[in-house]
């Protein structure tokens, strides 16, 4: 990847590899540029412009054979033609609002076919158990995904989250107004200014931790709303029906960039369900005690096996794994 150090925003619009990467980023390049991207390359300003330019050009809209579209209304001219040069005789007279309504439902066909095939098509990336991914958003917005989490958007200023997601969104103005950026977690609303927070929603509950700048944490049906300052951290669920906020330490939920879980004060049972999240196993408590038992610690997330040893000895006692079941003595 030397070679791009050297680049200008017309190289970049010009090497296949970089336009692949932009608009497939699941695609076998995206590792090796999102590495590149994330290392503060010296050209990362001229990449980011040429990734708006690709963008704006809507390259990534599939496009339809032109020929669809004359042979459409071919079919839709003939049927008006047709319609036209059969006479009409006394008898028939009163049946022409008939082959009215067969030329309108033809128009109306044709006119629906095209809205379907014109809409915008929404982009959805997600992860599989235990990996993380980072995608850049058409804006050059920054989200990393957790492990069996997903993002949808067709416009890259509003993102829909299932699962956890870390955003750093690039602050944007329009004639000296800033473009909103919004997140939609379930039933919640979080409205951004260019900011670092991490988004979680799962089980009918989202959380936000915020790292920095400020957002508007909201849930338009129960009319709730706060908004954030940095090092804070909101949780809503439906069955408690309001937003509960309260300072945080940032690092205890962003410590999955990194691959690791960093657990303060958690229940045994809660850093067994956040480790579900993450794997997908199942984890049995055998002791009914141990599951409120309290512990602090780090998990690396990177060698499974390693992770069930240190677990074990942060609770004194023997994990095994059989199957998609991890069991704890």
């Amino acid at each position: 990847m030397d070679k791009y150090s050297n680049y200008r925003t017309e190289d970049f619009l010009k090497d296949e590899s970089f336009i692949n990467w932009v608009l497939d980023p699941e695609g076998e390049n995206n590792q090796a540029w999102t590495k590149w991207m994330n290392a503060g390359a010296a050209k990362k300003e001229a990449a980011q412009k040429a990734m708006e330019i690709i963008r704006t050009l809507e390259f990534k809209k599939e496009t339809v054979a032109g020929e669809f579209y004359s042979n459409l209304k071919q079919r839709i001219d003939n049927t008006i033609a047709s319609e036209q040069a059969i006479p009409l005789q006394p008898k028939q007279q009163g049946r022409w609002w008939l082959k009215a309504a067969a030329v309108i439902a033809a128009l109306l066909i044709g006119a629906l076919v095209l809205y379907y095939v014109r809409k915008p098509a929404y982009t959805y990336i997600s992860t599989p158990y235990a990996a993380t991914k980072t995608v850049w958003l058409p804006d050059s917005s920054e989200v990393v995904l957790n492990a069996n989490s997903a993002i949808r958007y067709s416009n890259s200023r509003e993102v829909e989250v299932t699962g956890e997601a870390f955003f750093k969104v690039r602050h944007l103005e329009n004639d000296g107004t800033a473009q909103p950026f919004v997140v939609y977690a379930g039933d919640a609303m979080i409205e951004v200014l260019g900011t670092e927070f991490n988004v979680k929603n799962i089980n009918n509950t989202t959380s936000v931790l915020l790292q920095k700048g400020k957002v508007r944490f909201s849930v338009p049906a129960s009319k709730a709303t706060t908004i954030m300052q940095p090092n804070e951290y909101c949780q809503y669920s439906a069955a408690q029906g309001k937003i509960i906020a309260h300072a945080a330490n940032p690092v205890l939920f962003t410590s999955w960039l990194e691959k690791k879980y960093r657990f303060e004060q958690a229940t045994v049972q809660d850093v067994c369900k956040t480790l579900k999240e993450y794997f997908g196993f199942e984890f049995i408590i055998k002791r009914p005690e141990l599951a409120t038992q309290v512990v602090s610690g780090t998990l690396e997330l990177q060698n499974e096996q390693v992770l069930l040893q240190v677990l074990g000895e942060l609770l004194h006692t023997t994990v095994t794994r059989e199957g998609n079941q991890v069991i704890i003595e």
